[in-house]
């Protein structure tokens, strides 16, 4: 192996490059703090994904006498490729969240069992489990698996709530489970609601597109769609960004402080080494790009180490303890990601320039 190569001078100094690669792992703390901080928004995500293909329309509240919802109704009722649902009284059940606070969920509500059947074969949701003994019907009340775990409830439960944050218009029996990994919530209630979801069915992604379009643009109807919930969701997530970056910022001005330290001291006693490369003739740019890539080893072992623990942390946090009191960690969330490049960028920028910048004034006069 050549003595200029980056593996040779991390093999000569390896208590060295162990400590700071343990420093690298330090920093994956960003990222589960990422997790824990982003985990509301992931639920939601997940929820959200229903609604790419799904939409929902109530009267205009200028539509006194519904005749422009009726005729929108009508219309919809002549596409063929589209699957149109009557909702029953939407109902609002809340989840708690791994910050322990409560947080609404998309309650679905459908008229009639057979309703609800073709809703879960759309979008591939079996039944998990089942009452025995009882079929779907009016005050039938459907959980994920996670949510009742969340709300502490097994099958025949009775549920009916007078919790501010909640709204149940009538009192439902948990009959089902379903096998989602998310937390899903869906009654059957014959009330009737002038709401309906409009399914892709077999559209095409672009002519549902124009359908939606269509719906807010020459039909006088309230059109609830992936783009609104998904802005809904943002705007009351946003202050948890703000403070998830805020905490990233400080987290890795003191890691790139310390972190910093420790590659001062690896350098720190290499001077005379790097005069002697200048002084036979070896180019900066060379000297530079040795620099490099013995922080970028180091960088990706850390990288790869801390991934490999994080990984199994969560996975077993999940398995062992939160999954069963219906709770969960995801394992990877954008902003994480976003998180973790930005630490890792100020943490080693300017250990990069600083410290090649000091190397590069060397002179073997000094020695």
């Amino acid at each position: 192996m050549k003595p200029f190569s980056a593996v040779y001078f991390i093999k000569k100094n390896k208590l060295r490059a162990v400590l700071l690669v343990f420093m690298i792992v330090i920093t994956f703390s960003i990222y589960l703090g990422g997790l824990y901080i982003s985990n509301v928004e992931s639920i939601f995500e997940k929820e959200l994904e229903k609604c790419k293909k799904q939409t929902f329309i109530m009267p205009y509240w200028k539509d006194n006498e519904y005749e422009d919802f009726n005729k929108t109704v009508e219309m919809l009722k002549e596409e063929d490729d589209i699957i149109l649902l009557r909702q029953g009284i939407i109902n609002n059940i809340y989840t708690t969240s791994i910050m322990n606070f409560n947080m609404g969920v998309q309650a679905y509500s459908f008229r009639n069992a057979k309703d609800f059947e073709t809703y879960c074969e759309f979008y591939g949701i079996n039944i998990k489990e089942q009452l025995e003994g009882k079929e779907l019907g009016n005050g039938s009340l459907i959980f994920s698996s996670l949510q009742a775990d969340n709300r502490g409830m097994k099958l025949g439960d009775i549920f009916s709530s007078d919790n501010p944050d909640e709204y149940v218009d009538q009192e439902y029996e948990l009959d089902a489970l379903t096998d989602e990994d998310g937390y899903s919530v869906y009654c059957i209630s014959d009330t009737d609601n002038l709401v309906y979801i409009i399914l892709q069915g077999n559209m095409s992604n672009e002519e549902y597109k124009n359908l939606k379009d269509r719906l807010k643009t020459e039909n006088k109807v309230n059109v609830f769609d992936y783009d609104s919930y998904k802005n809904n969701v943002d705007n009351q997530l946003e202050t948890f960004s703000y403070i998830y970056f805020f905490v990233i910022l400080l987290m890795s001005v003191v890691m790139a402080i310390t972190i910093n330290a420790a590659f001062v001291g690896m350098y720190q006693h290499r001077q005379g080494e790097f005069a002697l490369y200048r002084a036979i003739g070896i180019s900066k740019m060379k000297l530079k790009l040795k620099i490099v890539s013995e922080v970028l080893i180091i960088d990706v072992i850390g990288i790869v180490i801390g991934l490999c623990i994080t990984i199994t942390g969560v996975y077993l946090l999940n398995h062992l303890y939160l999954i069963e009191r219906g709770l969960r960690l995801f394992y990877f969330n954008e902003m994480s990601l976003a998180g973790m490049i930005i630490s890792n960028m100020i943490i080693f920028i300017p250990i990069v320039f600083l410290q090649g910048r000091r190397l590069m004034k060397t002179d073997i006069c000094d020695y």
